[in-house]
């Protein structure tokens, strides 16, 4: 209710009627666009799902045939009794082994004419009286078992089993599926068999299913088998991916950006992973959505335009009232001219034209002869000092005492001058930070010659910051104090350093300047005393911070910090920011 009030008494007759509109126009159409957006995405999400959880399904199936076709293979091969017997047959001459791979080879070769989509069978037997034949038929020795596929094959009783992806002498990828062979009627091997599928085949079943969305082929142990990044396979979909497998629907982040990922579960172990990028998705809800929000924006300036001449058609009259204070708030205390209404407007007219002649008369009394006395007081103090003339007498006063052959005191006089100049700055209160410097490095020169070397400076400053804007003689005074009275022992040096650097003061980037000695020091009591005592010379301590905080605030300021026999740091707290070149 508060924020009503305030809006009503503090708003234009337009924007009273503009807020108005936006309440009941502009925020129930974003509610509206908001909540089919949302309805939107959701529906497209389950869409989307059910096309990829369909589409996994058909993937799923044409693997399952081709993975059944190889079980099938190995079935027939492994109930052959004829292929048995000839593998476990003992031979002593030739002839019986010919015949054997004749019914071998003439078999494998029908089998691999009957699928080309297999890659090779090969057989594996321990009977050393049959030769391997190049082709089909190895012996199993050690350095076979050694490999991990048929090690683990070895070590199974009569299961079919998956390789991972091996890739062949010729550079094709081909997974394995292999089994026992043992006899039917004892638990005793004779040998083992293995089919290889190639993987290209594997891919093409999933390749036209890969449209704006990854497919990949998993085995039992979640290692990809087939995808379009030949660089995959073999490795952990976890691992190569990144999402782990817990849910068959949910939505995941890649690489930092959403995708939709759904998986399916052959009977054997074998999964579809699908995934597709949540941009992909709602890409299409977008577009509609910014359809929607052109129609609106275009409904809303058609609107507002409609408003705005309605508002200034009716608020006609309380803007030229509005014009008229504009004008005597530059001075301009011109009347109305009557409209002779009798409405409110009209009386508020003549009210605002007797008020205006009030004013007037005020003015021309009081603040227009109070105006001309503080311009001729600031005049008289401006008169005071006439920078030009001081620094043409001192440069004067420096030439003489070149002439004379005195150099120090031309040296001295030349960095009153430069002083002065630079300090003066034509009146102006702000220099930059570089001109306040090398005010300071004047003043320390002239002491130089005063002291000798009982004092060193040190100066740490952000080049950076030579440009800042700052009122003048901030350093000075308290370069000034640590001179006369840091100085404790004659035959100490005393060491000033002079610091100009960024920092952040109430939240805010802030300029801090120090100047610290390693001088007598003095009491925290002393210390406080000093931002409150009243200053001696004209841009004294107290000075030096009540001008500080009349420039920027009270946030901003001098501190100081000072121990007995350990020195004083003053600093100065500075608004981070470019002042405007004035007086």
């Amino acid at each position: 209710m508060n924020v009503l009030r305030r809006i009503s008494k503090h708003s234009s007759l337009l924007q009273k009627l503009l807020i108005m509109f936006i309440a009941v126009t502009i925020i129930p159409l974003l509610i509206i666009t908001i909540f089919f957006y949302d309805r939107t995405e959701k529906r497209l999400l389950e869409l989307t799902y059910e096309n990829m959880y369909s589409s996994n399904q058909q993937i799923s199936s044409n693997v399952n045939a081709q993975l059944d076709n190889l079980g099938q293979i190995l079935s027939l091969l492994y109930t052959d009794e004829t292929l048995q017997a000839y593998l476990t047959k003992s031979y002593s001459s030739d002839i019986p082994i010919v015949e054997a791979y004749k019914y071998i080879d003439g078999l494998l070769y029908s089998l691999l004419s009957a699928n080309n989509n297999l890659s090779s069978i090969n057989l594996y037997v321990n009977n050393e009286t049959l030769p391997e034949d190049g082709l089909f038929l190895k012996h199993i020795t050690p350095d076979l078992l050694a490999t991990q596929f048929l090690s683990q094959l070895n070590q199974t009783y009569g299961n079919n089993i998956f390789s991972n992806i091996i890739q062949e002498k010729n550079g094709k990828n081909v997974v394995y599926l292999g089994r026992i062979l043992n006899y039917n009627t004892q638990n005793q091997s004779y040998g083992m068999v293995t089919i290889g599928l190639n993987e290209e085949l594997l891919y093409r079943l999933i390749e036209k299913e890969e449209q704006n969305k990854r497919v990949f082929l998993l085995n039992e142990h979640n290692q990809i088998i087939s995808a379009s990044d030949k660089s995959l396979l073999n490795r952990s979909f976890s691992e190569a991916i990144g999402p782990e497998l817990s849910i068959n629907k949910e939505v995941v982040t890649l690489n930092g950006h959403p995708a939709l990922l759904v998986y399916n579960t052959m009977y054997h172990g074998w999964k579809t992973v699908s995934l597709t990028p949540l941009d992909d998705i709602m890409r299409s809800s977008r577009i509609t959505a910014l359809q929607i929000v052109v129609i609106a924006l275009f409904s809303l300036v058609l609107s507002i335009s409609m408003i705005v001449v309605i508002a200034k058609y009716l608020s006609r009259r309380l803007r030229k009232l509005n014009l008229q204070a504009a004008q005597i708030e530059q001075g301009n205390f011109t009347l109305l001219p009557d409209d002779y209404s009798t409405d409110e407007i009209g009386q508020l007219r003549a009210a605002f034209n007797q008020m205006s002649t009030r004013l007037k008369d005020l003015i021309d009394k009081l603040y227009v002869k109070e105006i001309a006395k503080r311009d001729a007081e600031l005049y008289a103090l401006q008169s005071q000092i006439n920078p030009h003339f001081l620094y043409n007498t001192l440069s004067g006063i420096s030439s003489l005492a070149i002439q004379n052959g005195d150099g120090e005191v031309s040296k001295i006089v030349n960095h009153l001058a430069r002083f002065y100049q630079t300090s003066l700055n034509m009146g102006y209160q702000y220099i930059t930070l570089e001109q306040e410097l090398a005010l300071t490095k004047h003043y320390l020169a002239i002491q130089h010659m005063r002291f000798d070397n009982r004092f060193i400076e040190r100066w740490e400053i952000d080049d950076s910051l030579s440009a800042q804007k700052i009122i003048k003689l901030l350093l000075q005074p308290f370069v000034e104090n640590a001179i006369n009275h840091a100085m404790h022992d004659d035959q100490q040096c005393l060491n000033i350093a002079i610091r100009a650097y960024r920092s952040v003061h109430v939240g805010v980037p802030a300029l801090l300047l120090e100047v610290e000695d390693d001088g007598c020091g003095m009491s925290s009591e002393q210390a406080e005393n000093l931002l409150l005592s009243e200053s001696k010379g004209g841009y004294g301590i107290k000075n030096v911070h009540e001008r500080v905080q009349l420039a920027y605030g009270e946030n901003y300021g001098v501190t100081i910090h000072s121990e007995a026999g350990r020195g004083t740091k003053i600093r100065i707290i500075l608004p981070l920011q470019q002042l405007p070149n004035n007086g």
